[in-house]
């Protein structure tokens, strides 16, 4: 017997949706966060509480707490209060990537410094060394050199975008 009736297509739909978080939380895991917040993330609808957010991702109240305070604390998403809710409610922040973006970027002056210092310390000992480290120092000097400006055309655009 096919079962293709309304109880199926709401399986497949869910089906469906569960292997999207999934992708989306290996590749926050990839980045250093962890599958969770790849699933909270991108949460339908985007304001809701830790209790709704736990059923929809089908994830327990404690990692999804964790999740949320992790999350906040990045500046990704914010807690809002609503009129007659006790629970708090939880949406992602508007400029996020731009913000994570500028927080991964400002560890490239300490890197390019590291770099620098080894060169002078190590650079004598060992030429393959120094080499690494002169590429280290390069790649960090042209990213903040060049970053920052593609971050603004990012934004103008996203805005402009955004008002469509």
């Amino acid at each position: 017997m096919n079962n293709t009736g309304p109880e199926d297509a709401v399986a497949r739909a869910a089906c469906e949706l569960g292997r999207y978080l999934e992708h989306w939380g290996i590749l926050l895991e990839q980045l250093g966060g962890t599958r969770m917040m790849g699933r909270v993330l991108i949460c339908d609808p985007p304001e809701q509480t830790a209790a709704a957010i736990a059923r929809g991702v089908g994830a327990s109240a404690g990692s999804v707490s964790t999740t949320t305070r992790a999350l906040e604390q990045m500046g990704m998403i914010e807690r809002l209060g609503v009129p007659g809710e006790r629970s708090a409610f939880f949406r992602m922040r508007s400029g996020t990537w731009g913000r994570l973006m500028r927080r991964r970027m400002s560890h490239l002056s300490r890197m390019s410094e590291l770099a620098e210092e080894g060169i002078r310390r190590f650079a004598g000992e060992d030429p393959e060394r120094a080499l690494r480290l002169r590429e280290v120092g390069s790649y960090c000097d042209f990213i903040e050199r060049e970053f920052p400006e593609l971050l603004r055309r990012w934004e103008e655009l996203w805005d402009e975008e955004r008002k469509r």
